[in-house]
């Protein structure tokens, strides 16, 4: 389960790359009823799909897919005794909850990822016709913000850790211990109404994937992720302390007030959060008026 990784750079490339964003979509209108669209057309595909299909796994969990022969003896996706099965509420419909499907390959053994992280993956993603809409190699991993993706991938990947790696001193990096799993998700937690040029609208997905590597500091401020959530809303994205239209997990200097928050550290600990040099119960790197 070793990956040798060629960093035309660095790793360092890695670190700072930009987050995975699917095709350029252009919503649909108008929007179908969202239960009638999970109950009566994708519930009972998505099942079809699973009792109908088996997967296997070569030494680097990469995933094949195909349908299973009546005459064989294949274990099916609906069977697997690996199967998990979460249930999600939609996003925009209170009483609908879908079921959100995933099996762990590996579960990886270093850093749990956090639901506001930050991810560098390598993945696959299918239709049920098994056509790939999209695919990053593992010598090619891309970053996923999970803030910004679609539901299904922050409901999983919060089950998942990611891995380790070393330099091989030759441009290359070797990932090992990594999480890999795979997901099927309803279109309500994906894409719905929406169109690429891949990805039909009301598609229910397949995603295989890698997790490599977690970083729980997007913009590299010293303050992880999930406390960048100020409000404890749940929603990180809503948290803009200097109104700069840059969410506070993305803005390296959430108060705006011309000052790093990683130099608005006052006892130098590392951890901004803990600064409040006027005692007004605000730490100093959300607090204009304080450096």
């Amino acid at each position: 389960m070793k990956i040798r990784i060629l960093a035309i750079f660095s790793i360092l490339m890695f670190l700072t790359a930009s987050s995975c964003k699917p095709d350029p979509v252009t919503p649909q209108t108008p929007a179908r009823d969202r239960v009638k669209q999970y109950n009566n057309n994708e519930k009972d595909s998505i099942a079809e799909y699973m009792q109908t299909h088996y997967y296997t796994l070569d030494a680097q969990f990469n995933v094949t897919v195909d349908t299973i022969d009546p005459a064989g003896s294949h274990t099916s996706i609906w069977d697997d005794p690996n199967l998990q099965t979460l249930q999600v509420a939609d996003p925009k419909v209170a009483d609908l909850i879908y079921d959100l499907y995933y099996i762990p390959f590996n579960s990886g053994v270093h850093r749990q990822i956090g639901k506001f992280d930050k991810v560098l993956v390598a993945y696959k993603g299918w239709l049920l016709d098994n056509k790939v809409f999209d695919e990053r190699i593992d010598h090619l991993p891309v970053w996923m913000s999970l803030p910004t993706t679609i539901k299904a991938w922050q409901e999983v990947l919060p089950y998942f850790k990611d891995g380790t790696y070393t330099d091989n001193g030759d441009g290359t990096f070797t990932f090992s211990g990594y999480g890999a799993g795979m997901l099927i998700t309803p279109s309500g937690l994906a894409y719905y109404n929406s169109v690429s040029s891949k990805v039909p609208a009301y598609s229910p997905l397949i995603f295989s994937f890698k997790t490599f590597v977690d970083d729980d500091d997007s913009d590299n401020d010293h303050v992880r992720n999930v406390d960048e959530d100020v409000d404890h809303d749940g929603n990180v994205l809503n948290d803009d302390t200097d109104k700069d239209k840059t969410p506070n997990i993305y803005d390296d200097d959430d108060d705006g007030d011309g000052v790093l928050t990683i130099n608005e550290d006052a006892n130098h600990d590392g951890d901004p959060t803990n600064d409040d040099s006027d005692g007004d119960g605000i730490p100093d790197y959300l607090d204009k008026d304080t450096h």
